[in-house]
């Protein structure tokens, strides 16, 4: 059998391997995305390397770069839906609106929590500031203030001892008044 591979091998022919279709491609590439959201906002960036993610995906790291060639592109497109989790509790309508749905969000919200956590990588945090900065409607100084009380509070409640939204049995409210005045504010 050597022999017959011989003389393709001699006269420098290159054997091709067949394409997968476009919808095999997307499957793939939309397979690496999912696991590849899910590691960084369980595992978080630091465990996000394409060997395991190929593992994960069952694909090699060559399969992974034919669709991401640095993890920089990877990146890139976690980064909406990370900012999607993350402001989809929030109310920009005033600071205190904001403040409101920061604290309901971060004892309610499992994956606002997770995200929240995980999202350092992606978006420095000049830039997050400065994006809730512009967002939140009212006076400069009041959204000074509640971007202040707001990263004051999520320090206290997301460290690893206080976080009650991570765990995952504790979604009750942290007392009603709060959940009250989060519905009222919606």
């Amino acid at each position: 059998m050597l022999l017959l591979w011989r003389p393709l091998l001699r006269d420098h022919s290159i054997i091709k391997m067949p394409r997968v279709s476009q919808a095999v491609a997307a499957e793939t590439r939309r397979r690496i995305v999912d696991i590849s959201f899910d590691i960084a906002m369980n595992e978080g960036f630091e465990n996000l390397t394409f060997g395991t993610i190929a593992k994960k995906v069952g694909i090699t790291r060559s399969g992974i770069n034919a669709h991401f060639k640095l993890k920089a592109d990877l990146i890139a497109e976690l980064k909406p839906m990370f900012l999607e989790i993350i402001t989809r509790p929030l109310i920009f309508t005033s600071p205190d609106a904001f403040f409101t749905s920061w604290v309901y969000a971060i004892h309610h919200e499992t994956e606002f929590v997770k995200a929240v956590k995980h999202i350092g990588p992606i978006i420095s945090p000049l830039q997050g500031l400065s994006s809730i900065f512009d967002a939140i409607r009212g006076e400069q100084t009041d959204i000074e203030r509640c971007i202040y009380m707001s990263l004051g509070y999520a320090i206290v409640h997301l460290s690893e001892d206080n976080c009650t939204a991570c765990n995952k049995n504790n979604h009750q409210p942290e007392n009603e008044a709060l959940a009250e005045q989060m519905t009222e504010v919606a």
